[in-house]
Formats: C-alpha cells, structure tokens, sequence
C-alpha cells in the first residue's frame, strides 16, 4: 500500500473541513471590518466635536409695547437678555440679511390702526386699520440697517390715552450664516 496516503493527511483534505474553514475566515474578517469601522467613527467624532460652529448664533429678540406716548408711538423695551438684536431709539436694528419670523400680539383698549414699518418708503409689514387686538406671523425678507417699529394712529383720543395689554413683537431670523455686521 505504497500509494495511499496516512489518515492524518486525508482528514485535513477532506472539503467539509474546508468549508468550515473558510466559513471562520470570513466571520473573523467581518469581525476585524466592524471594528476598523467603530475606531474610525469615534475618531471621526473625535475630531468633529473639537470643530468650533461655523455660524454665528441665530438673530433674534422679545420686546414688549405697554403704553404709547404721542411723538413715539408705541414704547418698545426689552426685557430680557436674552435676544442677540438691540432696540436703539424705539426700533429694533437689523444687523442681518434675510428672512424674518416676525410674530405681533396685543390688546387695546380702544379701536385703533397699527402699522409695523421696516423701512421708510416702503410698505409696512402690517397695516391693521381699526383694530382692539392683533395676533398676527408673517415671514419677511431684511436687510442690514433696517429698522423695525410700530406706527400708531387713533380717531377719537390721544396715544396716551391707550392702554396695552399682552403687547408682544417677536423677531427670529430664519437663515443665519448670510451677510451680517455685529
């Protein structure tokens, strides 16, 4: 029996040893690919949280109106600190282009008409003639140097004479990261 190999020899040969063989490689292989991938994730994530933000934080400010006085209108302050825009002579400042969210609430104590004006020459955000309340949103587009502030005018009394209750104006600029000078 020269020609017939020892049984050690033929089991390793044998296809079903083989294929399990195999099988162990390709679990180990997808094992060590599942791993490469989680080291790089955590890198990635690493070095992606030590990126400071690209954009500056988004425009926005809550001012009050509570009384009126006859040369200015409606007197806007702002209560909190919060907003990242500024009121400067009864108007809020535009320091940034673009869109707008730009929220007026309030209660009057007579009929009154309000307009809400960003820039002269132009026609108002809103126009409300003979009105006790105002709940209005609206989306506009402005630009740097714009002035937002309130208009209003009375038939029978004298601004003074106006009592506010709830009056809201809320600005939120909708796509930071355009042209904008702090």
């Amino acid at each position: 029996m020269e020609g017939v190999q020892p049984l050690d020899e033929n089991v390793g040969n044998a296809p079903g040893r083989r294929f399990l063989r195999n099988k162990l490689l390709l679990v180990a292989s997808i094992i060590q690919g599942l791993g490469l991938l989680l080291c790089l994730t955590y890198i990635c994530l690493h070095f992606y949280a030590q990126v400071p933000s690209q954009y500056p934080p988004i425009q926005s400010i809550r001012v009050r109106f509570t009384k009126c006085e006859n040369e200015n209108g409606f007197i806007i302050t702002s209560p909190d600190t919060d907003g990242t825009m500024k009121v400067q002579n009864n108007s809020i400042i535009i320091t940034c282009d673009g869109f707008y969210l730009i929220s007026l609430k309030g209660y009057f104590s007579q009929n009154l008409s309000l307009r809400l004006l960003y820039r002269k020459g132009r026609e108002p955000l809103f126009s409300l003639n003979m009105v006790k309340f105002v709940d209005s949103v609206t989306v506009a587009y402005l630009r740097f140097k714009d002035k937002v502030y309130l208009n209003v005018t009375t038939q029978n009394a004298s601004c003074e004479d106006i009592q506010v209750n709830g009056g809201e104006l809320i600005l939120i600029h909708q796509n930071p990261g355009g042209f904008c000078v702090y």
